[in-house]
């Protein structure tokens, strides 16, 4: 496949995607098709991969951290207005818990998480704080697990740094991890744990579609792109403007 995609171009994608799936989840999930769940699930590790990229071509790795974690604050302090001002209580006390306070989409803490996991991974061999790496890599990577959609990225952000310029076996194994939660999600609906159609079930445990990723790595020219404090802020900037647009939307429209 021909390289023709730099990173900028590719985070546009990513970035459109990413919107349909969401305008799919908040306010057209009854009304538009469920295999429009399938499309974008090549966004979060699309933006995953190119993390590590800017991981391995940044100045400062601590201000990358902190601008994600930053990121991830200010996303929390978004939801949580949002949820106090429409009232998202817990359905079965009716009250403020912090889980219904802090509810909603935060991939820049899983982002950050993950970009701290690679940092100590890729330092962890000529490192003397050895063991410190190792400590706060094995913390940072747990936390993953408990944010969004760092479950399934993990092994990802791992094997990206790993096999860092060794593209070949980073196409292998995402190609080997997709199949089996592909058969993850097939042995549900063979076991009638879904109670659902096939299509359905793959839908709904649509995991196994961050194989898609694959053609836009292979497309991918390994230049930057477009470098202007407009393009290095997009994601931080519509990443939480679209989704609290959405997230009052949904509020008004569909939950009340």
């Amino acid at each position: 496949m021909k390289k023709t995609l730099n990173a900028y171009q590719l985070k546009v994608i990513a970035l459109v995607f990413m919107i349909v799936d969401h305008l799919h989840t908040y306010l057209f999930y009854q009304t538009w098709p469920r295999w429009v769940s399938i499309l974008p699930r090549f966004v979060a590790p699309l933006f995953l991969y190119l993390m590590v990229e800017g991981y391995h071509h940044t100045r400062s790795k601590k201000k990358y951290a902190l601008r994600l974690f930053g990121a991830a604050a200010v996303m929390f302090a978004g939801n949580a207005a949002i949820n106090i001002i429409f009232r998202n209580v817990d359905i079965f006390t009716g009250r403020f818990t912090l889980y219904s306070i802090m509810q909603g989409h935060n991939i820049f803490l899983t982002l950050g998480l993950l970009f701290v996991v690679v940092w100590t991974i890729d330092t962890f061999r000529q490192s003397e704080k050895k063991w410190t790496n190792l400590i706060l890599g094995t913390v940072c990577a747990l936390l993953s697990l408990g944010s969004e959609g760092g479950i399934y990225l993990l092994p990802l952000a791992v094997v990206f740094v790993l096999c860092y310029q060794k593209k070949r076996q980073i196409y292998l194994f995402t190609a080997l991890y997709c199949l089996l939660l592909f058969l993850k999600a097939l042995l549900s609906y063979l076991s009638g744990g879904t109670g659902d159609t096939l299509m359905g079930t793959l839908c709904f445990d649509a995991e196994w579609a961050m194989i898609f990723v694959i053609p836009f790595l292979l497309s991918y020219n390994g230049e930057r792109g477009r470098n202007t404090p407009g393009s290095r802020w997009m994601f931080y900037v519509v990443y939480p403007l679209h989704l609290w647009i959405l997230a009052i939307l949904y509020h008004l429209l569909v939950k009340n």
